[in-house]
């Protein structure tokens, strides 16, 4: 029996590996386009400032994206399952809408290498970190600047000139004391992106050369492991989770993801392998955030469902196209902006008019409406700026 069990294995060790031998392996471009990387930013940018609408209503299920209170995930499992009403579409956005941003991280890991890693082209690593830097801060000045004056203007606290300009240079994530704040937000983001190019410049480049085929693949997974390991044991420490999850910590998996796609790529799926991928996500998402070992590794199911949604719109077209891929593309192409400036219509309208509400109602959705206008404008006003300055 052992030997029939055996040779069953090995049968099926064999069928596995030759059916993964035969499929076509997709890179780079072939992989992901750059219209898709834009379909993709446009889904993530979505998700984001939508999401830091949605989740300021009262009544809207609060989001794990920091910290893991297994209430929030029974409130959100409960409100599906049982209590699902009108306002599901702000509850999809509060609850989940914050994980456009591992979608960010993933495209930035695989951008990094698409750009210097075919040439070896990245230069002088003090250069290469200096000019990522500056670029990142000539995006987010203005807006910083804008979105501060509108929080003093109406009367938001304020937490001295230190912490202003610790997140204006792209520091604060560091400081314990700083890290976890959100006034104004959303700037810790860019913080953990100057984090990500000294991650990649120093530990991940390095071995992009193919004769070093194990570091290759070794190194991106061993940082995994370093930021996920020390998660493990913080679920009942709070404070230090929100410190560590500000920080690269929470970028690791994602970007790590998109290092090794854009270097191996990834096999050519069949079209219904990618609908079930797509369907089976969301839910697979909110099951994985009812535990907190789940949640940690909640990144891969938001990346592979995108990704796979992405692939299948590629062959859109007529009104799908027109009314599902060019909108997205477009929202891709503008989400930087809208990400610098998303905070600055969003506090006034929660101040003076949604801080009153005692639950969610009707005419929130007409203030959200408002919220997607002023963005969208004043994201197209920025670019404007930026593209002559």
């Amino acid at each position: 029996m052992l030997i029939l069990y055996a040779l069953k294995l090995e049968n099926y060790y064999y069928f596995c590996t030759s059916f993964f031998r035969k499929m076509e392996i997709l890179k780079g471009e072939k992989f992901l386009s750059s219209a898709q990387c834009q379909v993709l930013r446009g889904i993530a940018i979505t998700g984001i400032f939508l999401h830091n609408f949605c989740h300021l209503l009262r009544g809207s299920n609060e989001e794990n994206e920091f910290e893991f209170i297994a209430e929030r995930a029974s409130n959100m499992w409960n409100y599906w399952t049982t209590g699902i009403d009108v306002f599901a579409p702000i509850q999809l956005f509060a609850f989940f809408g914050h994980y456009g941003v591992p979608i960010f991280f993933f495209l930035s890991g695989f951008g990094l290498v698409m750009k210097y890693e075919r040439d070896g082209a990245s230069g002088n690593a003090w250069r290469f970190l200096g000019s990522h830097w500056l670029k990142l801060f000539k995006l987010m000045i203005l807006g910083f600047v804008l979105t501060v004056v509108t929080y003093l203007s109406i009367g938001l606290r304020w937490h001295g000139i230190f912490e202003y300009f610790a997140q204006a240079t792209m520091l604060s994530n560091v400081i314990p004391s700083l890290s976890h704040s959100h006034t104004p937000s959303p700037y810790w983001f860019f913080g953990v992106m100057v984090e990500i190019y000294v991650v990649y410049r120093f530990l991940i480049y390095p071995f992009h050369d193919k004769h070093k085929s194990l570091w290759r693949w070794l190194m991106p997974l061993l940082l995994v492991v370093l930021a996920w390991l020390p998660q493990v044991f913080m679920e009942h420490h709070r404070n230090m989770l929100v410190y560590v999850r500000h920080n690269a910590a929470i970028a690791m998996l994602p970007f790590a993801l998109g290092v090794l796609a854009a270097r191996y790529g990834f096999p050519k799926l069949p079209r219904w392998v990618l609908a079930v991928v797509a369907l089976v996500g969301l839910p697979l998402l909110a099951v994985f955030s009812l535990n907190y070992q789940l949640w940690l590794w909640a990144p891969v199911l938001v990346i592979a469902g995108s990704v796979a949604f992405v692939k299948l719109l590629e062959s859109c077209r007529g009104l799908c196209g027109k009314f599902v891929v060019s909108p997205l593309r477009q929202l891709g192409v503008m989400s930087s902006m809208i990400f610098v400036v998303h905070s600055i219509p969003r506090m006034p309208i929660y101040e003076f008019v949604l801080k009153t509400h005692s639950d969610l109602m009707l005419i929130d959705y007409a203030w959200l409406a408002l919220y997607i206008v002023l963005t969208l404008a004043l994201a197209w006003g920025y670019k404007k700026i930026m593209d002559k300055v």
